[in-house]
């Protein structure tokens, strides 16, 4: 059986929604946390303290509102952008606001995870599959706040309350 990851972004530095995120982890026993930018805000130390917490199941990259903080006393890793073996599927983890971030097939991803847009989809394009998981904190065009899961057999995007939106097999 493989590993379940909760995906979320675009928290902009709401305690609420992350919050709301560390409660989805814990209640969905998921073994990591992918969080695709644009987190912090003007709170970021409390932040990292909650995040810090758990470190050992946590993934986070940068959004274009995170260029400018360099966490203090964190004990996780930043990322500009990264890979995860996603149950044996490479996926490519970005925010989705660079150029490169459009193209994933130029590093052999079969998955890419993007925030940026906090709007929630699922599509795949010739064989790859983009999953946005929306924003729990500022969601647009009429979206609810909502998350991603990933098991070992699909790709889920609920809201906050926990409704499917969106779900591929991969």
């Amino acid at each position: 059986m493989g590993k379940k990851f909760l995906v979320a972004s675009d928290i902009h530095g709401s305690i609420i929604a992350l919050d709301k995120v560390l409660e989805i982890l814990e209640e969905a026993h998921a073994d990591k946390l992918i969080l695709l930018g644009d987190t912090f805000g003007s709170n970021a130390t409390e932040m990292v303290q909650k995040l810090n917490a758990i470190a050992n199941k946590l993934t986070i990259v940068k959004g274009n509102n995170d260029w400018y903080f360099e966490p203090e006393n964190a004990k996780f890793t930043l990322f500009e952008q990264t890979y995860e073996n996603i149950n044996g599927k490479l996926a490519y983890i970005c925010h989705g606001h660079k150029f490169n971030d459009m193209y994933p097939e130029m590093y052999g991803a079969k998955i890419v995870l993007q925030g940026h847009v906090h709007r929630p989809f699922i599509e795949e394009i010739h064989g790859i599959i983009r999953v946005c998981p929306g924003s729990m904190a500022q969601p647009r065009f009429g979206s609810d706040k909502c998350y991603a899961i990933i098991d070992d057999k699909k790709i889920s995007i609920y809201t906050q309350h926990g409704e499917l939106v969106d779900e591929i097999l991969y």
